[in-house]
């Protein structure tokens, strides 16, 4: 009982913590991306399944309340699921110490407590389902329950694992892990006819995806394989970064218990049920390792394999449970130093964002705040405040009477959209090549049309600068020099807005 306070403890200060960031912070250029889906729910979209954007239109009760907060809302609710899930998991594998540290871990995750647990990503709903998923493997592979309990479980495990794909197709993953466990020490299950629904089940589920890419030439599918396709010659940049970032994202710390871990379970140091160790380690290591082979040939993102460090961590819990036990002091305090770490982080990321004086990118004037990552996050009320003072100003003159803002690309045009067009009520419509405007391509035939002879604002930014003359010089008549908006941050020049008036549509 005294564990299950602490727990609910760490699960509240951790939610409030995360209350803190998705208060503080504007979206993330993946986010307000993500919440142009739920602007028109689809079975699928141009780069991942409809999960994240169903959370959305949950959380802010159809797009009623769109503030940053509700917008993140769903991301925070299911990390303090979450938390509690991995607890249970680990209570049920061994004890409630194994529980409560395992819940540590995962709150001390960079990837499991900030990026899936408070940004609004695909990774959000994706990781609840994983957990659920997880939680299901370990009562099939170690409950002697009876058959129909087994059943069910199996069936279950097509539900949650269907749901986790319709997230974010790394769910596929859990399936092979399964898989591989039922292949190499579980055989006897291949004669069961509820394994074989239970992946009908998922396949079921998970069919919209491939429909909604037959009816749009598969497209998901091409764009994906272009960027994760094998080709000849290694990419150390690309290995290196999802090797280094797997570190960071997971917490150095962390990742450096799953690695000690790992090597005792090799030496049979770990006090833990052979199935428990084995589904653990199907369900954790494949899907890092495909990802970090497939790092050495084409890009990768650190965060593709985030949900399979969950596994491992429960791993980690066990081993130092029994370290603990032990009095392993060095054990303890590094899950100590752990939580020290990532506060240390977040509250240095906050302040950063939002306080550091200028910019830590470019400091040239055309390109000023260019590879500032924070600059995602900072500052877009400002921008709106000001266009919007620009745009009466050019009503009141009568230079132009157009309310249309259009963008070439989606990046950073969801930012514009969400940020600048949508609260002013302005038009919004993305004009580019389908590579540029992603789901915008889609999103452009609900919303009000350009016509012939309109004129149009055209927004960028110095630190991802588009000149409109490359893609709409032979779409409009006249394009005007821009009007260029300064930003500060502590009072230093921290990037550029760059607002350009095109002047007669000429159609397409």
């Amino acid at each position: 009982m005294i564990t299950k306070h602490k727990l609910f403890l760490l699960i509240a200060v951790a939610t409030l913590v995360r209350c803190c960031i998705a208060t503080t912070l504007n979206l993330g250029n993946d986010e307000v991306y993500y919440l142009t889906y739920a602007q028109h729910l689809q079975w699928n979209y141009f780069d991942h399944p409809p999960m994240v954007a169903l959370l959305i239109r949950l959380t802010t009760l159809n797009l009623w309340l769109t503030n940053d907060f509700f917008v993140r809302l769903g991301s925070i609710l299911f990390s303090g699921i979450n938390t509690y899930l991995i607890y249970a998991i680990g209570t049920k594998i061994k004890n409630e110490n194994t529980g409560f540290i395992a819940a540590v871990l995962f709150s001390t995750s960079i990837y499991s407590s900030i990026i899936a647990g408070v940004f609004i990503l695909p990774d959000a709903p994706q990781l609840f389902f994983w957990m659920v998923s997880l939680w299901l493997l370990i009562e099939i592979v170690t409950t002697n329950t009876s058959k129909n309990q087994l059943n069910i479980n199996l069936l279950l495990f097509g539900l949650t694992t269907g749901l986790c794909v319709m997230s974010k197709i790394h769910g596929v993953f859990l399936w092979l892990g399964f898989g591989l466990y039922i292949l190499i020490y579980k055989r006897n299950l291949l004669s069961n006819v509820y394994l074989y629904l239970a992946v009908l089940l998922t396949l079921m589920l998970i069919s919209p995806i491939l429909f909604w890419n037959i009816d749009n030439h598969f497209i998901t599918y091409t764009f994906h394989s272009n960027r994760v396709s094998i080709h000849s010659g290694l990419n150390s940049s690309s290995f290196f970064r999802e090797l280094f970032g797997g570190i960071l994202y997971n917490n150095p710390i962390n990742y450096f218990l799953i690695s000690i871990t790992l090597i005792a379970m090799c030496k049979n140091q770990i006090t833990l049920a052979q199935p428990v160790k084995r589904i653990l380690l199907l369900s954790g290591l494949p899907l890092l390792v495909i990802i970090l082979f497939i790092s050495l040939f084409r890009d990768t993102l650190p965060h593709w394999s985030g949900p399979g460090f969950t596994a491992l961590l429960l791993l980690a819990a066990c081993f130092i449970d029994d370290k603990t036990k032990l009095n392993t002091t060095n054990i303890s305090k590094a899950v100590a130093y752990s939580g020290v770490l990532i506060l240390v982080v977040v509250v240095s990321g906050i302040l950063v964002i939002n306080y550091y004086p200028g910019t830590i990118g470019d400091k040239k004037e055309e390109s000023l705040g260019k590879k500032d990552v924070t600059l995602d996050m900072y500052g877009w009320d400002f921008f709106k405040k000001e266009f919007d003072n620009l745009h009466q100003k050019d009503l009141y003159l009568k230079k132009t009477k157009t309310n249309f803002i259009i963008t070439n690309k989606w990046f950073p045009g969801a930012h514009i959209d969400n940020y600048i067009a949508q609260p002013l009520h302005l038009d919004f419509v993305a004009l580019g090549k389908l590579e540029d405007i992603h789901t915008y391509a889609w999103l452009n035939a609900y919303r009000k049309k350009i016509k012939k002879g309109d004129d149009a604002y055209f927004i960028t930014v110095s630190n991802s600068f588009s000149n409109p003359k490359d893609s709409y010089k032979m779409l409009f008549e006249k394009i005007n020099s821009p009007v260029i908006i300064k930003q500060y941050r502590n009072n230093k020049p921290t990037r550029n807005m760059l607002v350009y008036l095109l002047e007669g549509y000429k159609g397409e």
